[in-house]
């Protein structure tokens, strides 16, 4: 990937692998290098949140073209605009960085945890 020395990176309590919540190439492309420099197996997780279609699909395509160069799997956790805008209902007007932000971020994680609790099923 790239020949930057990088700090050698290690996920905590021992896990063996990582599920990388990415919102597009550009933003995560520098952590899944420094990712893969510390020779960690991890999965790309992408926002299922990302407002209009019209960004979210360019976005989503260049998650997926720059996670099959790399040889890193790709999940994709399906546009969803109908729960983002049932949850940011209210909060129109809400400032950046604000309350919208954390709603926006427990959108994703709440779709992560139900992804971990399938893969737990299936090896069971």
């Amino acid at each position: 990937m790239n020949s930057i020395m990088r700090p050698k990176l290690i996920l905590p309590k021992g896990a063996g692998r990582l599920l990388l919540h990415s919102c597009c190439a550009p933003c995560s492309g520098e952590v899944m290098e420094a990712i893969a420099a510390s020779n960690i197996d991890y999965t790309t997780f992408y926002n299922p949140n990302i407002y209009p279609e019209q960004e979210y699909l360019p976005r989503k395509e260049e998650n997926i073209r720059f996670a099959k160069k790399h040889g890193v799997p790709f999940v994709d956790a399906d546009y969803d605009v109908d729960n983002w805008f049932t949850r940011a209902k209210g909060m129109e007007r809400e400032s950046e960085r604000g309350i919208r932000c954390t709603m926006c971020f427990d959108m994703p994680l709440e779709r992560v945890m139900n992804f971990e609790e399938e893969i737990r099923h299936c090896r069971a």
